[in-house]
């Protein structure tokens, strides 16, 4: 508890003191638009760009916006392995974090954030606060210390002239669902509105923190049964082979130095691994298509139970049970 504490008292304290720079330093944030003129029912991209001499495993962003001329929709990070965390949102406030579990160099482009245009207005968005995150030497999620905001205005000009329906634009990276929610009832007072301000920047914070976390290897202290788990191969290679899960975590893919190899064209060199965590067994996609009971598990982890059928690829099907 002294750790998460610590840790949401130094997220707060940095988010607090960055300010505005004219140029972007070492360790720096700023955003910027390739156009800042559209017509109603247009789709603005605006790019949160980063240059950090520091491997980060996460970040952070708030853009505050007119909630009568844009909508936020979503944000993507083209940054590899770099996993949206989804938070409740606040009208007039996109709030972003995105964490991974392998540190990232980055000098360039964290995320795009995208919003609809609503109609004639001038109006600007704002980089309220922003954030990298890093694993310290205890284990835990922490700010990278010195980062400094750079530009933080885009300056808009919406016409009221009204386009077609867009089709869909192209995403690349991990997507981050950013809707507003639905206006509040008249009579709402101001400080449940701050209220629930502090509790998002709170529950953001603890979001990261619980994605930083090391996993844990220790033994489920409730097995379902006293065996060690077990992959019953149903299909594709091996198929009818029992593997016993004696050492944790394990790593599957086509890759021979995987602790289970699986020689199929559909699976990927490092596919999918599985590991204890919380008392649970967990599986997490590495890339390829891995499906847990038909639902599909993407760049992610997922709570294995006796029982449930996972399936690799196409072909490769096997039944976990403990």
């Amino acid at each position: 508890m002294k750790s998460v504490t610590a840790f949401v008292l130094a997220m707060i304290l940095t988010l607090g003191v960055v300010g505005s720079v004219g140029a972007q330093t070492t360790e720096s944030i700023w955003l910027t638009a390739n156009t800042t003129a559209y017509k109603t029912g247009e789709t603005v991209v605006v790019t949160l760009n980063a240059a950090s001499a520091t491997l980060i495993q996460g970040f952070t962003f708030q853009i505050r916006y007119d909630p009568a001329c844009l909508r936020p929709t979503n944000a993507s990070s083209p940054i590899p392995g770099m996993n949206g965390l989804p938070l409740p949102q606040l009208s007039g406030v996109a709030d972003g974090s995105y964490a991974s579990t392998t540190p990232q160099t980055i000098n360039g482009v964290l995320a795009e954030v995208r919003f609809v245009t609503l109609g004639a207005c001038q109006t600007n968005l704002t980089l309220e606060s922003a954030a990298l995150a890093i694993r310290n030497e205890a284990g835990f999620a922490a700010p990278v210390a010195g980062v400094t905001l750079g530009e933080k205005n885009i300056a808009l000009n919406i016409d009221k002239e009204v386009v077609v329906s867009q089709s869909a634009q192209p995403v690349s990276g991990a997507l981050l669902q950013l809707d507003p929610p639905p206006p509040a009832k008249e009579g709402i007072s101001g400080w449940l509105i701050g209220l629930l301000a502090t509790l998002l920047i709170f529950g953001g914070v603890f979001v990261i923190f619980k994605r930083l976390k090391p996993e844990t290897t220790t033994a489920p202290k409730n097995p379902t049964s006293s065996n060690t788990a077990r992959l019953q191969i149903k299909h594709g290679p091996h198929a009818g082979k029992s593997i016993a899960l004696n050492k944790l975590p394990v790593h599957i893919g086509r890759d021979p130095m995987n602790e289970i190899r699986l020689d199929d064209p559909h699976v990927i060199s490092q596919h999918a691994r599985i590991f204890v965590a919380q008392n649970d067994f967990y599986l997490m996609d590495l890339g390829g298509e891995t499906y847990i009971n038909g639902k599909a598990v993407r760049k992610s982890s997922a709570v294995l139970r006796s029982g449930d059928v996972v399936r690799l690829g196409k072909s490769a099907l096997f039944v976990f049970g403990s």
